[in-house]
């Protein structure tokens, strides 16, 4: 098993930071808040920001939000939490450079039951990333920079023993107003207390989807911000298994999702949505070495949600992990939906990029870390690679080639990685670039990791 050097224990599982890149037609953010985030802008950056929102109470374990530093000077964190609740919280971390520290959002409450948390962060420059992990340490979801306007999402469940929220944060000192559309295998759905939804300026509130689509599988949800802007994240619960959905800013006629499981017992499946008034053919494309793959293909009916199975699948044998590949005459919406049968969860596509930064937190490691040049041409990486005991880059490396179309193990690409070093920024010649990983289950593969984009 592939693994990254060990760090504090207070500090949470596997934060994959995705940094500068052009952002493909998945991911297109708009109405931005005044202060840029991370690594998306010059590390001289006289301030930035970050937006959380998806961590609850509910469970008991309400998890943290870690914050990275990838500067080579420290950076002061002002640091706002609100609940659904209305309590709130302000305080401030010195975070060092190349250091990471966590919060845990429940501090505004002491732990009380039942409650959702919002975090805002302003930051004293640029080069600060965050993450969001739940309880479980089994899913984690990126801070945002800046709200959106439009958000979509699939695959949630809201069967008997599941859950399917929207947890939504106004990062803006104006109220929003929102309306959400539903969509299932039956069709379009608007239910009216879905619509004029108003969130208050620096609030967060959560959107129970099972109160108006009950004991439904693959739900999907369409969100249009009237006024303001929001930072969206879907939290599905089932059967106790929670997991984080960052959803994307548009539809796509293309997607990846590298390292799906075919592992004996799990489950893997495509949910899709068609949120267009044409129908979707849709063509899933499975690599999976040494075998050939008959392309999988789905029919998804206008305004509705459809599913391909990955595994179990007789055309698909159990031997680890496929790279798969989602093809749509119309752009639609996708999610990979992972677990055993009994619980799924879901994690959103990821969008290539020409900049990531990787960091295990806790020495766990990866069952799975790789990288993916999603073109048809060969690309070219450098590595920088760094850690909290200096601040300046340790070592650095050019001229790794990528072929097109070509997924590889990032240990093998990187050998430096696995046992010498705490953080790795990897930039590719062009922003076609995949970095996928999944954390250490059993079955293999039932827990994705959904990477910081830089939004």
């Amino acid at each position: 098993m592939f693994k990254l050097r060990r760090v504090p224990v207070f500090l949470v599982v596997l934060v994959l930071l995705v940094a500068t890149g052009v952002v493909t037609s998945l991911r297109h953010p708009t109405n931005p808040s005044d202060l840029p985030s991370g690594l998306t802008v010059s590390l001289d950056a006289e301030s930035t920001a970050l937006y959380c929102t998806g961590i609850s109470s509910a469970s008991g374990a309400p998890g943290r939000v870690t914050f990275f530093n990838t500067s080579s000077a420290s950076r002061s964190l002002s640091v706002s939490v609100v609940s659904d609740k209305g309590n709130t919280y302000h305080g401030s971390i010195e975070l060092a450079a190349h250091a990471a520290q966590s919060i845990d959002p429940s501090v505004v409450d002491k732990g009380a039951a039942g409650e959702n948390y919002g975090v805002a962060v302003q930051i004293s420059g640029g080069g600060v990333v965050g993450e969001e992990i739940a309880g479980t340490n089994r899913t984690e979801v990126p801070c945002s920079a800046s709200g959106v306007t439009r958000w979509y999402a699939t695959g949630f469940n809201t069967l008997v023993g599941s859950s399917a929220y929207l947890s939504v944060y106004n990062p803006t000192a104006t109220a929003a107003v929102l309306n959400a559309s539903i969509y299932t295998a039956a069709g379009f759905y608007a239910p009216a207390s879905f619509q004029g939804i108003s969130v208050p300026a620096h609030t967060q509130a959560e959107i129970n989807l099972g109160k108006q689509v009950v004991n439904t599988s693959n739900v999907g949800v369409s969100v249009k911000v009237l006024r303001g802007s929001l930072e969206i994240v879907g939290v599905e619960s089932s059967a106790g298994t929670v997991s984080f959905e960052q959803g994307v800013s548009d539809a796509s006629n293309e997607s990846w999702f590298p390292n799906v499981t075919t592992a004996q017992s799990a489950t893997a499946e495509i949910r899709v949505a068609n949120p267009s008034d044409f129908a979707a053919e849709v063509t899933v494309n499975v690599a999976l070495s040494p075998y050939t793959v008959t392309p999988q293909t789905l029919s998804v009916s206008p305004f509705s949600t459809g599913v391909i199975v990955i595994t179990p699948n007789p055309a698909i044998p159990a031997s680890g992990y496929a790279n798969v590949t989602v093809h749509s005459n119309v752009r639609v919406v996708t999610s990979l939906a992972t677990g055993t049968g009994v619980s799924i969860a879901l994690s959103s596509p990821q969008t290539p990029s020409d900049a990531f930064l990787v960091r295990d937190f806790t020495g766990l490691g990866f069952d799975a870390a790789t990288l993916t040049n999603t073109s048809t041409r060969t690309i070219t990486l450098k590595t920088s690679l760094f850690n909290a005991a200096t601040p300046s880059i340790v070592t650095g490396t050019s001229g790794v080639k990528l072929a097109g179309g070509a997924t590889e193990t990032l240990a093998s690409l990187i050998p430096s990685i696995a046992t010498t070093h705490d953080a790795v920024l990897i930039t590719a010649s062009s922003p076609t670039l995949v970095v996928s990983m999944t954390m250490p289950s059993r079955p293999k593969g039932v827990n994705v990791v959904t990477p910081l984009d830089g939004r």
